[in-house]
């Protein structure tokens, strides 16, 4: 296994940065969290919010440790689309090195520990993937305009579309489309397009709360777009365990899928998949961060 004195590890979403720094001897020294690091949507936000994570993490570890010398193993959200990896490599980087994956690939290697599993993530976005000999097939990630459904962004999208039927008087009046006009501090529905329209995807998921507030509240309008959100996240695990199935089939392999969801929104979906589901699921081991470390450790070892 190749080693280096340090190494820090991204996970970097749509909301958040999270960054930790290893030392040589696999022990996690220090931490550190910044914004949003969508490289697709605002790569150049993205870069300075993982400098920002990774200062923080050094500084975590009370350490005199320029960016120069770190290697960066980077899990970010828009990853997967090779022109935005491409164009985010591009620009002038600190570090002595940085290496790129998607954010949903690290978590899945993360979760399962390199071995074989599928992963969902409910986050400010949403993806899914499954993972098996180092070989990935995902679902989603295309971004709010045209998927990331059952993710945080969404379920805030949803909601203003309701408020607006309802200002419409297209919808029947609700405790959910009350909270978001309130929120807005809207009056019109010329308010509330004039107040998004120039939302991002984390200003969407920022109203995330506010339906899961009001479904648990008993808000009907509310729980109908969480179990909307529900029944995606079961076609999902259903399309996942097909496409693990296939890899199977392919290595003469009968064994069953793992599969974790995470993020935000994990625990507001899980009690409402069927029994059978619920119970295939389970935890993850381990975090992104950790996976993207362990996932460029293994590629670089295996060059050798």
């Amino acid at each position: 296994m190749v080693k280096h004195e340090y190494i820090i590890g991204i996970d970097g979403g749509g909301s958040h940065c999270r960054a930790v720094l290893q030392s040589s001897d696999g022990k996690i020294v220090g931490e550190g969290v910044s914004g949003a690091s969508n490289i697709m949507s605002d790569p150049q936000q993205a870069l300075q919010s993982i400098v920002s994570a990774c200062k923080a993490a050094i500084a975590d570890a009370n350490l005199s440790l320029s960016l120069s010398n770190v290697v960066v193993m980077a899990g970010l959200a828009g990853a997967n689309i090779p022109k935005a990896k491409t164009y985010f490599l591009s620009l002038p980087m600190p570090f002595k090195r940085i290496h790129v994956m998607s954010d949903l690939h690290a978590a899945c290697f993360g979760a399962h520990e390199g071995a074989s599993g599928g992963l969902i993530i409910c986050g400010t976005g949403s993806a899914a993937t499954c993972h098996r000999d180092g070989t990935f097939k995902d679902i989603g990630g295309y971004g709010l305009s045209l998927g990331d459904n059952g993710s945080a962004a969404w379920l805030g999208l949803q909601a203003v579309k309701i408020t607006l039927l309802t200002m419409d008087g297209v919808h029947q009046e609700s405790a959910l489309a009350k909270r978001v006009v309130e929120q807005l501090q809207a009056r019109t529905a010329s308010d509330v397009v004039t107040i998004t329209s120039s939302y991002k995807p984390s200003h969407y998921g920022e109203l995330a709360p506010l339906v899961t507030a009001c479904h648990e509240a008993g808000c009907k309008t509310a729980t109908e777009i969480i179990r909307e959100g529900a029944r995606y996240i079961h076609s999902i695990i259903i399309t996942l365990n097909e496409y693990y199935r296939s890899f199977c089939k392919t290595a003469g392999d009968s064994s069953v899928m793992p599969v974790c969801v995470v993020g935000g929104l994990a625990q507001t979906y899980i009690p409402l998949l069927p029994n059978d589901i619920q119970q295939s699921l389970c935890a993850p081991k381990t975090n992104a961060q950790r996976g993207a470390i362990g996932y460029f450790l293994q590629v670089e070892s295996a060059k050798r």
